[in-house]
């Protein structure tokens, strides 16, 4: 967010905004007293997304190394916990995000070498396409062989989904950034992939859930609520990312995408604010009543 935010409010060219830019831009104090802060926050907490996502990469593979049968009975469990194997997607994916942006910001070497980055970019995130095709198989092959509590299933099983939304981030940015034809090219076409399947995703489990939730005598229990507000970032990114692969049509392949561009974020939008605004009048007494008292549950960061 503080990166978003001086990408807009600093001058400079077409590249992202840097460290350079800032000192550069002749700011006055009250600029400084507001930039300062920020920049200050950008650089403490992508030390701390990078750093802890090493360190969480390395007990993952020590867990799937060491603990393979742990590991089965994991993916073997039912979907609403089998799906937080898609969790490290999403970190990693949000990382590579974080060395993208706020690591070029800080480190010129970066900066001024950008378009080198685009092929290990591109090969990265093939690699995380691979991995979670992969294990999207892996775990649509147990629900579809065993029996399932369908009762169970609530917001939380779109984990995967919200993981396919932020890889393709990482697709579309490649597509619009990479001067390369073929990487960018690349990098869209990897993009529809990973945005088709994710919305068809989308579509079935939210039918689903929809289904479940009209059949069902109440709401879920208290610690899976707040997996409802899930499908505003869900919103947000993959509007973002289907807004990418328009921009890499309109340059690169000359496609008149104005109407388009602007109506694909006007419709995110409008999609994240009804819904937002729904959860909260739906879960009003949850909000109200039980969320200062209740025990965490992972489901509460859907809230934020």
């Amino acid at each position: 967010m503080a990166f978003n935010f001086l990408e807009f409010a600093i001058p400079h060219g077409e590249s992202m905004v840097k460290m350079s830019d800032v000192i550069s831009a002749g700011l006055t104090t009250q600029q400084i007293n507001l930039y300062l802060p920020l920049i200050i926050i950008m650089l403490v907490f992508s030390t701390i997304s990078i750093g802890l996502t090493i360190g969480y990469l390395k007990q993952l593979i020590q867990w799937l190394t060491t603990n393979r049968a742990e590991y089965l009975k994991f993916m073997s469990g039912p979907p609403t916990l089998s799906v937080g194997i898609f969790v490290p997607i999403a970190n990693i994916s949000m990382a590579a995000l974080v060395f993208l942006a706020p690591g070029q910001f800080f480190v010129p070497q970066l900066s001024s070498n950008l378009q080198a980055m685009m092929l290990p970019g591109i090969i990265f995130f093939g690699i995380l396409c691979l991995t979670i095709f992969y294990l999207e198989f892996k775990v649509l092959k147990t629900w579809l062989s065993r029996p399932i509590d369908l009762k169970k299933l609530n917001f939380v099983w779109l984990l995967d989904v919200f993981s396919f939304g932020l890889l393709s981030l990482i697709g579309t940015g490649l597509a619009v950034m990479a001067e390369s034809v073929q990487i960018a090219s690349i990098g869209a076409i990897g993009s529809s992939f990973t945005l088709t399947f994710g919305i068809f995703l989308l579509i079935v489990k939210l039918s689903y859930l929809f289904h479940l939730h009209m059949k069902a005598d109440g709401l879920p229990g208290e610690n899976v609520l707040p997996a409802f507000f899930i499908l505003v970032p869900i919103s947000c990114l993959y509007g973002f990312s289907f807004y990418r692969v328009a921009l890499y049509l309109q340059t690169r392949l000359l496609f008149n995408m104005e109407v388009f561009l602007f109506g694909i974020l006007v419709i995110s939008y409008i999609i994240s604010v009804i819904w937002a605004l729904f959860c909260v009048y739906l879960l009003s007494e949850y909000l109200l009543k039980v969320f200062r008292r209740v025990d965490f549950a992972f489901p509460q960061w859907s809230m934020v």
